[in-house]
Parts: C-alpha cells; structure tokens; sequence
C-alpha cells in the first residue's frame, strides 16, 4: 500500500502477486466469496479508522487523493483475490467431473 501511495498518480499500479496468493489461501481455508469481501471491508473500515484517529498527523492536502488510491488499491487486490479464487475453483471443479 505505501509503495502505492508513492507512484505518481498517472502511475498504473502493478498487479498484486501477494493478492493472488491470500485468493489461493482463502480458498484452501474454506473461505466464501462473501467472507473474502468481508474481510477486505474489514480492511478498509480498519485503514480509515486509523485515518481519523490520526487526523493530527495528515497533510490534507494531499488527504483525499490517498484516500482514493487506498481505497483503489484495497479493490483491486480484492479483484485479483476473485479472479485467482474463481479460476481455482473452475479447475477444481473440472478435475471434479472428470
């Protein structure tokens, strides 16, 4: 995330490898789709929170665009947790069939 936060903001962000992997883990965990979202939600409510708790320490300048990038990043790892969970699952489901 800090790495994030210092790109430029033209910047396009790389693709999380370590998002996949926590996909990959979660469903070997037995997690559901709505556990993972809740659980990246839960992130976001934790990130925000401490936000504010430290409101004294922040530039607002530049407050609001950090926001959108943490907010951004927090999505996109959740997208790519999804998309490496489903794509388990359509293997696992086909080897199931099979």
């Amino acid at each position: 995330m800090i790495a994030r936060l210092h790109l430029e903001s033209s910047t396009k962000a790389p693709i999380s490898v370590a998002a996949s992997h926590h996909g990959d883990l979660r469903r070997k965990q037995g997690y559901s789709v709505a556990m993972v979202v809740e659980e990246s939600r839960l992130l976001q409510v934790c990130l925000f929170s401490n936000l504010h708790k430290n409101t004294k320490q922040l530039n607002y300048e530049n407050l609001l665009p950090d926001v959108v990038i943490i907010a951004d990043k927090v999505d996109a790892q959740l997208k790519q947790q999804m998309l490496r969970y489903m794509a388990a699952n359509a293997v696992g489901t086909k080897s199931k069939v099979h």
